[in-house]
């Protein structure tokens, strides 16, 4: 019982995170955008493997370690392939780094975008390419759309009916019906 309350628990903030998120896509903030990124991805990531029977223990000794979390999902899940996600994992492990001010802040590069290929950054000269760090929003919600089905939720309900929240998953989101359809027993999701 009390592995089903963590796994909606953190459901429920990974889903806050990823609406939160995409609002501040929209608004280009992009250090936070990031973080917002990573931390729906983390908690979406927890809500998986505490519905798989990992204690609140074990999840907090993982902390905020995307590579960590996303080993442990793949081996929770191991009929699903979601290696396609390392390199979006990756990208966002990165963010984790500029949650507090460090010397690696003063040459750094974010790419914000809602689809495609990263643009690339090139230093010329004698300096040095800067840290890049990469959101591509459609890459993200792929993520997050195949950690849903793979643990099973039904997200509609999850998701809520906050208007505001629900466009902002809405935007540019080729699994927008998925995600904010509330599935009735018995129906075949979108």
């Amino acid at each position: 019982m009390s592995d089903d309350i963590d796994a909606h628990y953190f459901l429920s903030c990974g889903c806050e995170y990823y609406a939160t998120a995409r609002w501040a896509m929209s608004a280009q903030r992009s250090w936070v955008c990031g973080n917002l990124f990573h931390h729906a991805v983390e908690t979406i990531l927890k809500a998986g493997l505490a519905k798989n029977a990992k204690t609140l223990a074990e999840l907090q000794r993982m902390g905020h370690k995307l590579k960590e979390l996303w080993r442990a999902y793949k081996a929770g899940y191991p009929n699903v392939d979601l290696t396609r996600h390392d390199k979006t994992i990756d990208r966002l492990d990165r963010f984790e780094e500029i949650r507090y001010p460090n010397t690696a802040l003063n040459s750094i590069g974010v790419s914000m975008q809602w689809s495609g290929e990263p643009l690339d950054v090139k230093a010329h000269g004698e300096l040095k390419a800067p840290r890049l760090y990469v959101i591509v929003v459609s890459d993200i919600d792929d993520l997050v759309a195949d950690l849903l089905k793979t643990s099973s939720w039904n997200l509609g309900v999850v998701m809520g009916s906050n208007q505001a929240a629900l466009e902002a998953i809405k935007r540019e989101n080729r699994h927008a019906d998925f995600l904010t359809t509330v599935i009735q027993h018995g129906d075949a999701p979108p």
